[in-house]
């Protein structure tokens, strides 16, 4: 990362700390919840740099109505840096997801201490409940 973006990546961060402590909550909700598929942004850190994570958090079953999956897929994180954009992922065995679900994930992506791009499989199977 160059001086430049680095500069541009903090304002940006700065921009967003703002319009979440005037909004007074800790994330942005671009949908309605609760959903099979929810897209949010917040702020998270990767390789030690802090980034807005542009977010989608859909259940296993939403994810293959356009995607192909195993016949029991696991959940998983994808993360993929696009047009300067921290992309975020998530497929979760859940029937919905609803807020709590979202803030559960919010968590657990911040305290992941080796967060890195790409697919991570994680948990139970999808027919494991």
């Amino acid at each position: 990362m160059n001086e430049m973006t680095a500069i541009k990546d903090s304002i940006e961060v700065i921009e967003f700390r703002d319009k979440l402590k005037t909004s007074g909550h800790a994330f942005v909700l671009e949908s309605h919840v609760p959903a099979d598929k929810v897209y949010l942004q917040f702020e998270g850190v990767l390789d030690g740099v802090v980034v807005i994570w542009h977010a989608c958090v859909q259940t296993i079953k939403e994810y293959s109505l356009s995607n192909p999956v195993e016949e029991d897929p696991k959940q998983f994180i994808n993360i993929e840096l696009v047009d300067g954009l921290h992309k975020l992922d998530v497929a979760l065995n859940l029937k919905q997801i609803d807020l709590p679900a979202l803030e559960r994930t919010i968590i657990m992506i911040r305290k992941y201490k080796r967060l890195a791009l790409g697919y991570h499989e994680y948990g139970a199977r999808s027919k494991t409940e």
